[in-house]
């Protein structure tokens, strides 16, 4: 979510008019966890039903897809509107997926600190989950400000787009 509203904020500097006087400034920031609870329901179903190997790789290649869809959004004809548009759309299918690793994955962790030593288990599940998307969260919130270090005010066309791009790379270490 950091991301989000990091990206949001360098959104309604480089479109002040477009995106701060319209609802994409509110969809682009919330439909992802729109997505996500969908995303949710959906793989959390299927990881009963089928497997929750197959949710987790369905669910990162559709958080792999839908990132780079993101990171390239663009409106037909260079119409702002038009990215806001995809951009909104692109985020709550990215968020169908995020939601997808959170009842395959945990489920998962959580079977896998069976083989530990009782009163230890607790400790290692919250230590790969819980403590990983805080560091995610935390990650959200500095690399923003670190590429816009990088690339200068005057480029935050470009600042907005790497920032999102460089959310693909934690899900591709996935797979």
């Amino acid at each position: 979510m950091a991301t989000s509203t990091a990206v949001s904020t360098i959104l309604a500097t480089v479109y002040p008019d477009q995106y701060q006087n319209s609802a994409a400034q509110s969809n682009v920031s919330s439909i992802t966890f729109v997505g996500t609870l969908i995303g949710g329901l959906i793989f959390g179903w299927a990881s009963d039903h089928w497997s929750r190997k197959w949710s987790l790789v369905v669910s990162t290649v559709i958080i792999i897809f839908f990132a780079i869809l993101c990171t390239g959004s663009y409106g037909a004809n260079g119409n702002i509107h038009g990215l806001f548009a995809a951009l909104t759309a692109y985020r709550f299918f990215l968020g169908i997926g995020i939601g997808g690793e959170y009842p395959a994955g945990s489920v998962a962790c959580a079977e896998s600190t069976g083989e530990l030593k009782a009163g230890t288990r607790n400790r290692w599940f919250i230590m790969f989950t819980n403590v990983q998307i805080d560091f995610g969260f935390v990650a959200a919130a500095l690399v923003p400000m670190i590429v816009v270090l990088i690339t200068t005010e005057q480029h935050l066309h470009t600042a907005w787009r790497v920032c999102l791009g460089i959310g693909i790379i934690p899900p591709c270490t996935i797979l």
